[in-house]
């Protein structure tokens, strides 16, 4: 579960299912746009490189809460690898746990300009701007992650609070019903009952 410690600098208006404490710390990394090795390697076309100490270290730092210690090693990373994706997007997600939403939002613009393909960065930068009190661009943001991955779950939830946060009752309702139907197929309980726990409220 999500301490509230971890929850404090983040915490908005907008209830972003990354951002409850009904999820588990691994949804708030990846909807703020934490890559970890393991994923990177699914969804990145260039090997990461041999020497990546400084990730490895950043990614500790990351996982312990020393998110400025983590912003340090990200940022001397990319000076060695200045086009490495998971440095900008792991970068941004540690500002975005210190409440640095423009320092975060610029990572995940670079993160995207180097591999506008991958979903995750979208969605995480959509969870920032909504943060930020941009609803308009966060939707913009889970609209691309959609287009990018179908059956990614978290941005048709994102995209439904947003929805609703702007007065789209209709459309909230059919992207928490299609949220629901993805996290029941994946398996994500926790997702799935928030998902329905909306689409009672909008009944």
């Amino acid at each position: 579960m999500i301490k509230k410690k971890s929850m404090k600098p983040i915490q908005t208006a907008v209830t972003l299912i990354a951002l409850t404490t009904a999820c588990e710390l691994g949804r708030v990394e990846s909807s703020l746009g934490y890559l970890p090795k393991s994923h990177l390697e699914q969804l990145l076309v260039i090997p990461l490189p041999a020497q990546a100490n400084l990730l490895d270290e950043g990614m500790k730092k990351q996982e312990q809460e020393d998110y400025p210690g983590a912003i340090a090693d990200y940022t001397k990373f990319l000076k060695e690898h200045p086009d490495r994706v998971e440095g900008y997007s792991n970068r941004g997600f540690s500002k975005a746990m210190l409440n640095d939403l423009q320092g975060a939002i610029k990572d995940f613009d670079r993160a995207i300009e180097l591999a506008p393909h991958i979903a995750e960065s979208y969605n995480a930068r959509g969870n920032v701007n909504a943060m930020a009190g941009k609803p308009a661009q966060s939707i913009r943001d889970f609209n691309r992650a959609i287009r990018c991955d179908r059956n990614f779950a978290d941005a048709y939830y994102n995209r439904a609070i947003g929805r609703h946060d702007l007065g789209d009752r209709h459309g909230a309702k059919l992207d928490f019903y299609q949220a629901a139907k993805l996290f029941q197929q994946q398996q994500n309980l926790g997702g799935y009952q928030q998902a329905r726990e909306w689409i009672n409220k909008l009944r």
